[in-house]
């Protein structure tokens, strides 16, 4: 028969039927018991004298001292006894001695190499042994749980989910998670990345699904959203604080490797995660805002509604009857997420990027000004002040024809068209005039094509057929760097034939000596 653990209320039945005048043998039959058993544990009841006028919950705090003495014999961890206060300090760690805690796997290796337990008994004793034994003996390490006020902070965190095809792509796809500190109320959006722009887009979309904004917006210290981490002085990233700035949010950045800052949130990735599987093996063709869509749906029907683990309470009761009213109201116009960088006045004038060039006036050459570039515009700060705005167009090329009034005239002293043309004369005069053509033709719009064409004949400065390049571009006027570069290239593949000559032509030629002079 396998062992099998006798508790207080069975100790209390089998004594008031043998107080009833039940036999041993018939109270062991009725609950399955061997006859010896009942035997000892009636005669250590009878041990403890017990009046005959106690009620039932005396009866069952006398009856606990037999129950406390039931414990199945362990052999097996007469192996750790001695061993008992190494593990503890294994487990809990020794500041004395300058030793880390380790987990009580690392300690059951620790002390098996250490006493040669190998083959004497298992982890899995030790485990038993280490729960019974050792871990009841240590402090309990409690963390408390951080309630907020109705409206007062939304927690924000990413995480990985997996992969889908988007747009003929396999790409990683992102959670993007956010949830009401006080309701619980949670949202879900499944992103390609996680940019600055992504993330602000997705903090706008969660505030429209709840309705309103918390006051504080507690999130990690990704770079979309903090710049430089710090617990006094965070810098935070320009289109994230332009989200807050336009909702009327203060970010509370959770410290570095700190989860436990927002341990709402940490707990919702899973979910988002398991919920991802779900959605795509249910709907297994559908786009990635189609499955956003269905994630919407979970958050408020199916999460919402169901009894929240922690509080008891459905999310969507508490959002409905507590928080909801307690949120900011959204303003009027949409959040437009932009696209701040950094970039540096060119000689020419013009910045580069996003693959387009923007012209501005020349006395902000070798300069660096912001760029912030929405759908619809590009806009350029120089000290936070706004100096140029242009229309985001297919034109590669963007400027104000008052910022370039030299066009006539760009040979001044000290300009940088002047540099070039100085600097082609190096080359030869072909280069030189080559330079000087392709900058009178747009003025300082084309020193960017002056400096290509220069570099480009540098690079080729040993190729014998230079010099014939240059005549026909000069002729041709061929001012663009990509169509010089393949002339050249060209001219440098080109394969010369040799004349053949006999002996008797070779003796009647003459070096280019004999009719110049040495």
């Amino acid at each position: 028969m396998g062992y099998r653990r006798v508790n207080v209320e069975l100790l209390w039945d089998i004594y008031k039927r043998s107080r009833a005048g039940v036999s041993n043998r018939q109270i062991a039959r009725v609950h399955g018991l061997d006859k010896k058993t009942v035997n000892q544990y009636l005669a250590r009841i009878e041990e403890l004298k017990l009046p005959r006028d106690l009620d039932y919950t005396g009866l069952l705090g006398c009856l606990t001292q037999v129950v406390s003495a039931n414990s199945k014999p362990r052999p097996s961890f007469e192996v750790f006894l001695p061993l008992a206060d190494e593990i503890r300090d294994l487990v809990a760690g020794n500041h004395e001695k300058q030793q880390k805690p380790m987990k009580p796997k690392t300690a059951w290796d620790v002390v098996s190499h250490r006493h040669g337990l190998a083959g004497k008994t298992s982890y899995e004793t030790f485990k038993r042994f280490y729960r019974s034994q050792i871990l009841s003996g240590l402090a309990a390490h409690s963390v408390p749980r951080i309630e907020t006020e109705p409206g007062e902070e939304t927690q924000i965190d990413y995480g990985q989910v997996g992969h889908k095809l988007v747009d003929g792509r396999r790409r990683v796809i992102n959670a993007y998670c956010g949830k009401l500190s006080c309701s619980r109320r949670l949202y879900i959006e499944y992103v390609t990345t996680q940019d600055e722009v992504s993330f602000s887009r997705s903090g706008a979309d969660m505030f429209g699904f709840f309705g309103g904004a918390t006051r504080y917006l507690n999130l990690d210290n990704l770079k979309a959203g903090v710049i430089s981490p710090d617990i006094h002085d965070p810098t935070l990233n320009r289109t994230f604080a332009e989200l807050c700035d336009h909702y009327g949010v203060l970010a509370d950045p959770a410290r570095v490797r700190s989860p436990k800052d927002k341990a709402k949130i940490e707990r919702s990735v899973p979910l988002a995660r398991e919920l991802f599987k779900r959605l795509n093996a249910l709907y297994p063709d559908a786009s990635l805002e189609e499955l956003n869509r269905h994630a919407l749906i979970w958050c408020r029907d199916e999460y919402g509604a169901r009894k929240h683990g922690t509080t008891g309470i459905p999310p969507n009761q508490v959002f409905e009857e507590v928080e909801k009213a307690c949120l900011t109201s959204l303003p009027a116009e949409p959040f437009v997420p932009a696209r701040w960088s950094i970039a540096k006045v060119h000689p020419d004038q013009f910045i580069q990027t996003g693959g387009k060039y923007y012209g501005l006036p020349a006395r902000y050459i070798g300069k660096q000004v912001d760029v912030r570039i929405t759908t619809s515009t590009a806009s350029i700060y120089y000290q936070n002040e706004l100096i140029r705005q242009y229309p985001v167009t297919t034109k590669r090329r963007n400027y104000l024809p008052e910022d370039f009034p030299a066009w006539a005239q760009p040979f001044v002293p000290g300009s940088y068209a002047s540099f070039l043309a100085e600097s082609a004369e190096r080359f030869g005069p072909q280069t030189g005039a080559l330079i000087r053509a392709i900058i009178a033709s747009g003025g300082n719009l084309s020193l960017r094509r002056a400096q290509g064409c220069l570099s480009i004949i540098e690079r080729h400065r040993d190729n014998p057929g230079l010099s014939h390049v240059l005549g026909m571009a000069i002729a041709r006027r061929i001012y663009i760097p990509d169509r010089l570069r393949v002339m050249l290239e060209a001219e440098t593949v080109q394969n010369i034939l040799a004349f053949p000559v006999s002996e008797t032509g070779r003796a009647m030629a003459r070096s280019a000596d004999y009719y110049t002079g040495p």
